[in-house]
């Protein structure tokens, strides 16, 4: 594939690379490297020119796993939930693997300074309802505070999600029991921010969260799975997302956790 050049000083850039799909095009890389990212599951990034630097998921932790961050973070995209940009990567290697931008600007111990007033808490409260929401459909149970990506913005901060390694089929073939469990990052997370900052959870941009995905059809879903390189799953794994996605399953999750959401038990 030819090279396009930038207007960066000369510096060549390399174009997107088509993957294993006629429509998917990636963002390709100029050099890869392993690094210290903060989480056992990522451990290597990409620089990729002018698109940026992306923090790399691949099939090593278990064979699922680009998936199910492709997966997730198009349900974040395609619901209104604050999502970090994403995109499949080509290594220099030739793989092709789910890659993360790194935010320029990230906030660590964001909890630290919110608790001390330099951030704003209550501006992050429906963006967080947001992300938790999604969170409880996927089964995404290690949503712990580094899992947050606080970035400043403005005269104030915006919370975006990210990583999505213990969510989906990390459980199996279909996400497990509605999490309640207080030994679980997310829900030990949602309490302590509770505690903290009192009642954060805003129902009604969770219960919209749920009614988009509630409006995701058949055609939609294929879309997503569509997105990715057929070689994050299998036919027989597509299949069955598509099966449980249309025969009521999907729905009646929905409806629980609506129902925990409006009685107050999952907030």
């Amino acid at each position: 594939m030819p090279k396009r050049r930038s207007n960066n000083g000369g510096r060549m850039v390399k174009a997107p690379a088509q993957a294993q799909v006629p429509q998917l095009f990636a963002v390709e890389a100029m050099f890869c490297g392993p690094g210290n990212l903060g989480s056992q599951d990522m451990n290597e990034g990409c620089f990729c020119g002018d698109a940026g630097f992306f923090v790399l998921k691949k099939n090593d932790v278990y064979p699922t796993l680009p998936h199910c961050e492709w997966f997730c973070s198009s349900l974040a995209q395609a619901t209104g939930v604050p999502q970090i940009p994403f995109s499949v990567v080509k290594h220099t290697a030739g793989n092709f693997w789910f890659g993360s931008l790194w935010m320029n600007g990230r906030t660590p111990d964001w909890w630290n300074l919110a608790q001390q007033g330099s951030i704003n808490f209550s501006s992050l409260a429906d963006d967080l309802s947001r992300i938790y929401a999604l969170d409880l459909f996927v089964h995404n149970d290690d949503r712990h505070m580094n899992n947050y990506m606080v970035v400043p913005a403005g005269t104030g901060h915006r919370v975006y999600s990210f990583d999505y390694s213990r969510a989906w089929l990390y459980h199996g073939a279909v996400p497990g029991a509605i999490m309640t469990d207080p030994g679980l990052n997310t829900v030990s997370s949602k309490e302590w921010m509770k505690q903290t900052f009192g009642q954060y959870l805003n129902p009604a941009v969770a219960l919209e969260v749920l009614d988009r995905i509630d409006g995701i059809d058949e055609v939609g879903v294929r879309a997503i799975l569509a997105g990715h390189p057929t070689d994050w799953l299998a036919q027989q794994q597509e299949d069955e997302i598509v099966d449980w996605w249309t025969n009521g399953a999907r729905t009646a999750r929905i409806a629980a956790i609506r129902d925990g959401v409006n009685d107050g038990t999952l907030l």
